[in-house]
């Protein structure tokens, strides 16, 4: 006699691992072309509006800009003004001028160098390397480069790699050369 409210409890059966096993089905090459067809243009799409979200964030915007450098120009008639002071001769005169212009305002100071017996270099203040050095007030005790200061047409004559002569001024060098 079975009692009432009895809950009768059945085996559960042994469930079956592994039985499903879905066989891939290559026999349509329509149907897979269109599926990779659609995966390749999904993921453009997603790159594309990707790029479109980081340029709305601003990431490829340009924040340093190269400097553009000018073209080294190879003078024979200009020395560099790093070389001033390290010539082989032991006596020389240096003009430091402005030649980016086609005429010259100090064209008897140039003829007048250019007939002397002297050895004579020009310095081409325009380049822009030479710019740098150009001052307010001219250094007429320098001893190196780094501390030339040159402000007006100046016609200095190195000794032995040192000053003996500092003109500055158009005027001051015109009295020096008629003597």
């Amino acid at each position: 006699m079975a009692k009432k409210g009895m809950n009768i409890r059945y085996k559960s059966r042994k469930r079956e691992r592994n039985k499903y096993k879905p066989e891939l089905d290559n026999n349509n090459p329509v149907k897979n072309f269109l599926m990779t067809l659609l995966s390749v243009l999904l993921f453009l799409g997603l790159f594309g509006l990707m790029i479109l979200g980081m340029k709305k964030l601003g990431v490829f915007e340009r924040g340093y800009t190269k400097p553009e450098k000018e073209e080294t120009k190879i003078s024979y008639e200009y020395i560099p003004i790093g070389t001033v002071f390290n010539r082989t001769e032991k006596e020389y005169y240096v003009i430091f001028d402005d030649y980016s212009k086609s005429y010259t305002k100090d064209a008897y100071i140039d003829t007048r160098i250019n007939n002397s017996d002297d050895t004579v270099y020009k310095v081409d203040m325009s380049i822009s390397e030479n710019a740098k050095y150009k001052g307010e007030t001219p250094n007429k005790k320098a001893t190196k480069v780094s501390e030339l200061s040159i402000n007006d047409v100046t016609l200095i004559k190195i000794v032995n790699g040192k000053i003996s002569t500092y003109l500055a001024g158009t005027k001051e060098i015109e009295d020096y050369l008629n003597k």
